[in-house]
């Protein structure tokens, strides 16, 4: 596991090297940019209270991220990452929301892809570029034309192509989509190193080393690793997995005395959300 510093270090050599393509090739000016994405007036109350947990701006600069790229964003569900990429990418950049088709399955995620459609629709101002095309393996699994995406962002979302049986799919699918060099943006939720796949799949939290293992097996090239989303109170064994802590809360909202209810926000609350790992790997060139 490679310290902050480590990666503050790869991140200035890339600067450097000119591997980060910011309008004015500066890591103030993509700062500049993250930053009034993330001040925006379209954003929710709810998703700016989880920016101290999820670290967007920090995050998004640790993958190499810049306003002027062609950015693909695999299963935005509702929108948390668009609210930021939108605005940031909409004058120089493009961004592809690899969202699910009507006819996705089980019915919930046809809806999940209704209701990111709506929330795209109803800020025309902030959203009007975004374009969304479907991606649902096996029978979706283009995200954008081979060769021409700078970045694929996979966002806690290993689990679910896991329950799914479609982790090659998704791997091939964002080999394809990016350029030479292109950067495989992941975070996921970090199981404790003996789980066993069983448990992955209801829990949420995936093994950092299969998941390592297996990206580079898929053709990639593991470039860095951060610990900025490491939270060391997650023991992970939670009854409800990930979604016992915030902001789902899940064993705390089927709790119906109100002391005891009160009792377990509380502790969930001071765990914070998961413990995750935070990845960057690259396509050869």
């Amino acid at each position: 596991m490679f310290g902050n510093r480590v990666v503050i270090l790869s991140v200035a050599m890339m600067l450097v090297a000119g591997c980060i393509h910011g309008q004015s090739g500066s890591a103030g000016a993509v700062s500049s940019v993250l930053q009034q994405a993330l001040d925006g007036p379209h954003r929710s109350a709810a998703n700016r209270a989880r920016d101290v947990a999820r670290k967007p701006a920090e995050t998004l600069a640790f993958w190499g991220f810049s306003p002027d790229m062609t950015v693909v964003e695999v299963w935005p569900g509702g929108g948390w990452y668009t609210e930021v990429l939108a605005p940031a990418l909409r004058e120089n950049g493009r961004l592809i929301a690899a969202s699910f088709p009507e006819s996705a399955k089980p019915p919930f995620r046809a809806a999940i892809g209704r209701d990111y459609l709506a929330k795209l629709a109803a800020i025309p101002d902030v959203y009007d570029r975004v374009e969304v095309v479907p991606f649902d393996p096996p029978e979706y699994t283009a995200l954008a034309p081979a060769g021409t995406a700078d970045m694929v962002i996979l966002s806690r979302h290993f689990h679910n192509f896991i329950a799914a049986g479609i982790v090659d799919e998704v791997l091939a699918s964002a080999l394809e989509a990016l350029r030479p060099g292109g950067v495989l943006a992941i975070v996921q939720h970090r199981a404790l190193p003996d789980a066993v796949p069983e448990w992955e799949q209801r829990s949420g939290y995936v093994r950092e080393q299969w998941l390592i293992e297996t990206v580079t097996s898929a053709g990639f090239i593991l470039q860095a690793v951060s610990s900025m989303h490491h939270n060391p109170r997650d023991s992970r064994a939670h009854d409800d997995g990930v979604w016992s802590l915030p902001p789902s809360f899940r064993t705390c909202s089927r709790m119906e005395a109100s002391t005891e209810k009160q009792a377990c926000l509380d502790r969930f609350t001071a765990i914070g959300e998961s413990d995750r790992m935070t990845l960057k790997f690259v396509k050869p060139g």
